[in-house]
């Protein structure tokens, strides 16, 4: 039966990541994109300084050593930044941009991202923002492998955090 019902959901995913539109290019950026950037790197630095306290199990070996494209989202609007995980699980090369060799995407709202920011512990916090689903990790556009991988690892992470 499990073998089934993964079948069904990797066929699923394998079907709307070939009916996904590409992403326009942003070329106007929300009057609040410069400050979520500065709450970004301030609330990354504390990540890394934490970051070994974090265990994501399974989930921890698909973020390491790649590209992520970050959409944050208020009111409407949306920004894109990206930054890259290193294999010890650090946060770097943060932009102000999204980047084309990103392979995930994570999206969120500002509000989670700002709360995680001002915690005093953003390792802890990111991983319960992505258990409860206030952010959630795909595969970029075009990539089809992280897209179908992070389709099951979402339906499974209940089971596996």
């Amino acid at each position: 039966m499990f073998h089934r019902t993964l079948t069904l959901v990797v066929a699923s995913l394998v079907l709307i990541a070939g009916a996904g539109a590409p992403v326009a290019a942003q070329s106007d950026r929300p009057d609040w994109s410069s400050e979520v950037f500065a709450d970004l790197q301030t609330g990354f630095a504390l990540y890394n300084d934490h970051s070994g306290d974090l265990d994501l199990g399974p989930l921890a070996g698909q973020l390491e050593n790649k590209r992520v494209n970050l959409y944050i989202s208020d009111g409407g609007e949306t920004a894109v930044y990206s930054f890259r995980m290193t294999g010890e699980g650090k946060i770097v090369d943060l932009r102000e941009s999204a980047h084309d060799d990103a392979s995930l995407r994570m999206e969120t709202d500002r509000s989670t991202m700002e709360g995680i920011a001002g915690s005093s512990n953003p390792a802890n916090a990111f991983a319960d923002a992505v258990v409860n689903d206030d952010i959630v990790i795909k595969g970029e556009q075009g990539n089809v492998v992280a897209q179908i991988t992070w389709g099951v690892l979402n339906v499974l992470k209940g089971f596996l955090l």
